[in-house]
């Protein structure tokens, strides 16, 4: 064969193995498809958190944020930045809420995805939280009818409503009930919600390895996200913490919910005063 057309095939050859990245096809959902990258990181982070980065008075602008979220596959929980890639995301303590916003029509046509945020607190029904799996199918199937992606994020206090007798510490009653399994079974995206436990890196690597295990049991097809909190309940936590709890596990998760929560609002009342300086090191060191 000629040099110029065995070069022209390998280069035919090489082109047809390049895709354009974007999101992988989910069998759940026919016209959005849950992120999973290759060699980047799946964020998913609020939009109040956004803001709170640039408000440090440290120099982080919408520029720097936008290196690590603006991408497809960062899911953005409320109003994103205009012209940024993220997926379209809003968060749902319970099933009513959910199915009266699609009643409504109010969640707006750019959402691509929903949260399904079940806790143990007063923004979940206790119906919801005593029958999580059955709840769990429900959102499943009324976000999917939608055409759109369910992250299931369970938190870690629903073993009191499902077992309120269990024994053990609260994260190995939550492995031992097979609460990230049950999500995972009809959800798109599963977040472990391990923030609590970022000040004993043991701790936080053993429970989101073995979450993320289940998870993968149950839908092989399944993202897994693990919390990351900068003051989760209050606790005092530095950069370097975060860095070592991402570290010991970004090779079992897709990526990790960044949360930069406040006391406002009632959602949680321990957590005091937002710390984004905290989260900025942390990125800076990634």
């Amino acid at each position: 064969m000629p040099l110029k057309y065995a070069c022209l095939l390998i280069c035919s050859l090489l082109l047809t193995g390049c895709g354009t990245p974007g999101l992988v096809a989910s069998s759940l959902s026919a016209t959005v498809t849950p992120a999973v990258p290759a060699n980047n990181v799946t964020w998913m982070i609020n939009a109040t958190a956004l803001t709170r980065l640039q408000s440090t008075g440290s120099g982080w602008s919408q520029v720097d944020s936008a290196r690590f979220f603006d991408n497809a596959h960062t899911y953005i929980i409320g109003q994103e930045p205009a012209g940024w890639q993220g997926i379209s995301t809003r968060s749902f303590t319970s099933y009513m809420t959910l199915q009266a916003a699609f009643a409504a029509h109010s969640i707006p046509s750019s959402v691509r995805a929903i949260v399904y945020d079940n806790e143990a607190w007063q923004f979940t029904p206790e119906e919801e939280q005593q029958h999580f799996a059955l709840y769990m199918h429900k959102a499943a199937d009324l976000v999917h009818s939608h055409h759109m992606l369910l992250i299931a994020t369970p938190a870690i206090d629903l073993t009191r409503a499902l077992d309120p007798g269990g024994k053990g510490s609260t994260y190995s009653h939550f492995l031992s009930l097979n609460i990230i399994k049950a999500a995972a079974q009809y959800a798109d995206v599963v977040e472990i919600q391990a923030q609590d436990t970022e000040a004993n890196l043991s701790t936080y690597t053993h429970f989101v390895s073995v979450a993320a295990t289940q998870a993968k049991t149950a839908n092989l097809r399944v993202v897994v996200l693990a919390g990351l909190s900068t003051n989760p309940n209050g606790q005092k936590i530095t950069a370097q913490q975060l860095y070592a709890a991402f570290q010991a596990t970004s090779s079992v998760v897709s990526g990790y919910w960044l949360n930069i929560p406040g006391s406002q609002g009632g959602y949680c009342p321990k957590c005091g005063t937002p710390q984004p300086q905290v989260a900025i090191d942390f990125l800076r060191m990634l």
